[in-house]
């Protein structure tokens, strides 16, 4: 039933879409059909009466559009072509959307059911209307919509009746969004091939909005058409160029307009495979029109046949008033097959371009349907607030111990050359830098070959990697507390021990300071990562850059600036004992990934781990006791070879990999609740946010593995201030729990434009009221007034 161009709209704006479907998408709607192009508020009241079809929406309300299936005929002869068409009338102020919906909404599907041996042509779209909703463009159809194909009846036996059919969804916005579907029947007389056969009064209807589709370029006598691709294909994750030269056959130019206010010259038609990034709309010497158009080809797995690329154009000669739709062919091929450039004159920008009349020419951002995510103010906004979310991410309680330790050791070398400190700073940088590439590389990937809806700290989301972390930190402590030292590699053991640990050792400290920052989405980095994963491959690694080089900004700033060490403390005899103090710093984590582990695995792979661990420390004993600094390079050998096999067979006999079964807090969803004590948390689910309309809703999402989120839910969510608000106003609260993999919060998260908890969204009990989302640092007041606001007493 639905299409590819249905599921580009349901995955590229699922943000929107998915949140439609639960009736509460909420953007104040300011209605803009173009003064130029008047919505089709035509009175067909007179036309004869038609079974429209109205169901409910999914409050049980009488949904907001009826839908009826009408012909421009009451008896057809076989063989005879007729008009079959689906209308949808709609409540006032209320929209369905155009083939390319633009920033929100889900284009109308028809699926025709028609006699054996009958034929349909493909339905059109008519030239729909521009809607701007506080700055998110949209194009649909307001009042009414109508669509129809050309349908040839094979012979049958005449006198009978034949019965018509048509499957139809659609989306339907206001202030909400509500889905829409009809099956609609029609019975039609057969009359044989002598009977009469008329036109019957739908057929004006028909005629009107036939005068509404866009005309083909081939039958357009004002202009002839030029187009060039950049390239004979195009592989996935591919950019490429279009150009679509307009030229006039005539003396009266082509006048067009890219005013925001107005119709623009050019929307693209958006597929499922490729995304717009921006476009140009020109006058061209001689009073034509240019459109360059920069797109790129989704990273598919498979590669799709019969795509094409293009859009509406809009323009004026003379008095006359016109609609086209130019799209060309966009072949796909795999990676590696040769490709050859175009060579066209068309394809240069700006050559031969002059101002247009009237208002100047810009950019798409004023006249595409779907804006650029990687326009300038929107890449270097994200950068910004992934390189934030970096910093923050140093004060956070999983990082603050590495970076206290390599402070720690800056001044333990306090005799360093100042060259010597740089390096050790640039080495650090390195190793987080290269480390966030690694990540991004495999969220790439990963997003790429599985089609995995992933966001920022996923990978704690799995019980193996969570375990190897746990281990490290767990070793990691123990070598603070002295049970064993870890000798350098390729260098002197005593020159090392009283150098430090050198490039190497910063390099990988880097590495493991971004292990553990991954489940701290602290402020502005959520947001920051958030918009990076709706960009391609090249951005979400720039992201990735900025938010690495912000992690690693502090220690980098006090290697380079010398004048900063007279605030760090003096060497002595306290570094020893601080340095295992450290070490219970590094068991509280290891206690915080256990529990994460638990979480995951139930208590019988969390007890398996604490028993794997007693045979782990032990193996780091042994590599202590007989494999240290003054041990010879064989003896360490053999003393790790030891530790490693015991704590292997250790692993075989006591780790449960297996994730448990989710724990469902509480089995019947209840709105009679205590928070006395502390927060009743019900388990968050689609089906019980849409059974809860009309009532206000908090919804953590959460995981084990974020520290932030326990610190928030202990701080600020579970005070008395926050309970006491949510039992006065009568707030039911949700627990989104991601600790385990979940494509439904995933999405979610995704759809308010996060990449990973804590995320904290207020949905309101007026249906049709905004959503609130608060940001990653809460306080108990700034919650109280989103529960007041959404309970409408704020």
């Amino acid at each position: 039933m639905f299409d590819g161009e249905a599921v580009t709209h349901l995955k590229w704006n699922c943000r929107w879409a998915l949140l439609a479907f639960l009736g509460s998408l909420a953007v104040p709607t300011a209605h803009a059909g173009s003064v130029d192009n008047p919505a089709p508020l035509v009175d067909f009241s007179g036309l004869p009466a038609s079974a429209w079809d109205q169901s409910l929406d999914p409050q049980g309300k009488p949904h907001p559009v009826l839908a009826r299936l009408v012909a421009d005929r009451d008896a057809v002869r076989p063989g005879e072509s007729f008009r079959l068409g689906v209308q949808l009338q709609q409540k006032t102020n209320w929209h369905t959307y155009w083939k390319s919906p633009g920033d929100i909404g889900l284009r109308t599907q028809i699926q025709w059911s028609l006699p054996s041996g009958a034929e349909a042509s493909d339905f059109e779209f008519p030239v729909p209307e521009r809607f701007d909703q506080e700055g998110i463009i949209s194009y649909g159809y307001d009042g009414q919509a109508f669509f129809f194909s050309e349908v040839t009846l094979s012979e049958a036996t005449p006198g009978t009746q034949v019965e018509l059919g048509a499957e139809v969804d659609w989306l339907v916005c206001e202030v909400a969004c509500i889905p829409g579907r009809a099956e609609l029947t029609l019975p039609i007389d057969n009359v044989g091939p002598q009977g009469a056969s008329e036109p019957n009064a739908y057929s004006e209807l028909f005629d009107h909005f036939e005068a509404r589709h866009p005309s083909h370029p081939v039958s357009i006598k004002e202009f002839n058409v030029e187009h060039a691709l950049s390239d004979s294909a195009v592989h996935p994750g591919d950019e490429f160029q279009l150009a679509i030269v307009l030229s006039p056959t005539t003396d009266a130019p082509l006048q067009f307009s890219v005013d925001a206010g107005t119709w623009p010259a050019f929307t693209p038609i958006v597929s499922d495979s490729w995304m717009p990034m921006d476009a140009r709309v020109d006058a061209t010497e001689g009073g034509g029109l240019k459109v360059l158009l920069s797109g790129m080809a989704y990273e598919l797995e498979e590669l799709p046949e019969g795509e094409h690329v293009g859009g509406l154009l809009q323009l004026q000669v003379g008095e006359k008033r016109i609609a086209t739709e130019v799209v060309v062919p966009l072949p796909f091929v795999a990676l590696g097959t040769e490709t050859v450039a175009s060579q066209s004159p068309l394809l240069s920008a700006g050559a031969g371009d002059v101002p247009a009349e009237g208002p100047p020419s810009e950019p798409l951002e004023n006249a595409e349907s779907t804006p650029s995510p990687g326009s300038d103010i929107g890449l270097l906004k994200m950068l910004g607030l992934a390189f934030l979310g970096g910093m923050l991410l140093n004060v956070m309680p999983c990082v603050l111990p590495v970076l206290s330790l390599k402070l720690y050791s800056l001044v333990e070398q306090s005799d360093v050359s100042q060259a010597e400190r740089r390096v050790a700073g640039l080495a650090y940088t390195a190793g987080i830098v290269l480390s966030f590439w690694a990540l991004a590389g495999v969220l790439i990937g990963l997003r790429s070959s599985l089609g995995l809806g992933l966001g920022w700290g996923f990978q704690f989301q799995y019980p193996p990697y969570v375990l190897a972390l746990a281990t490290v930190v767990f070793v990691f402590g123990l070598s603070l507390f002295g049970v064993f030292e870890v000798p350098a590699i390729g260098a002197n053991k005593a020159n090392d021990a009283s150098q430090g640990e050198g490039a190497v050792g910063y390099l990988l400290t880097g590495a493991f300071a971004t292990l553990l920052a991954t489940p701290c989405s602290a402020p502005f980095l959520g947001t920051g990562m958030g918009l990076a994963f709706s960009l391609p491959a090249w951005g979400i690694l720039l992201a990735f850059s900025a938010a690495g080089l912000g992690l690693a900004a502090p220690f980098l700033l006090v290697a380079f600036v010398p004048a900063l060490f007279r605030f760090l403390p003096k060497p002595g005899a306290w570094m020893e004992s601080f340095k295992q103090l450290l070490g219970f710093t590094l068991m509280a984590t290891t206690v915080w990934l256990v529990d994460v582990f638990m979480a995951q695995t139930g208590r019988e792979g969390g007890t398996g781990l604490l028993a794997f661990f007693v045979f782990v420390g032990l193996g780091a004993w042994i590599f202590g006791r007989w494999g240290g600094l003054g041990r010879t390079g064989r003896q360490q050998g053999s003393a790790l070879a030891v530790a490693v096999v015991i704590s292997a067979l250790a692993g075989r006999a006591f780790l449960v990999m297996e994730p448990a079964e989710s724990a469902v807090v509480g089995s019947e969803l209840s709105v009679d609740l205590d928070f006395t004590e502390e927060i009743p948390w019900q388990a968050f689910s689609e089906e019980r946010v849409a059974s809860l309309a009309g009532r206000t809703v908090f919804i953590d999402f959460t995981a084990d593995w974020c520290l932030t989120c326990k610190v928030n839910e202990k701080q600020v969510l579970n005070t008395e201030t926050v309970r006491t608000a949510m039992a006065e106003l009568g707030v039911v609260p949700l627990m989104a729990d991601w600790t385990r993999r979940d494509e439904v919060i995933s999405e979610w998260l995704q759809r308010f434009g996060r990449a990973g908890v804590p995320f904290y969204l207020v949905l309101p009990a007026d249906p049709e009221a905004a959503p609130i989302a608060l940001p990653e640092v809460i306080t108990p007041g700034s919650v109280v007034d989103a529960l007041r606001a959404g309970a409408g007493k704020g």
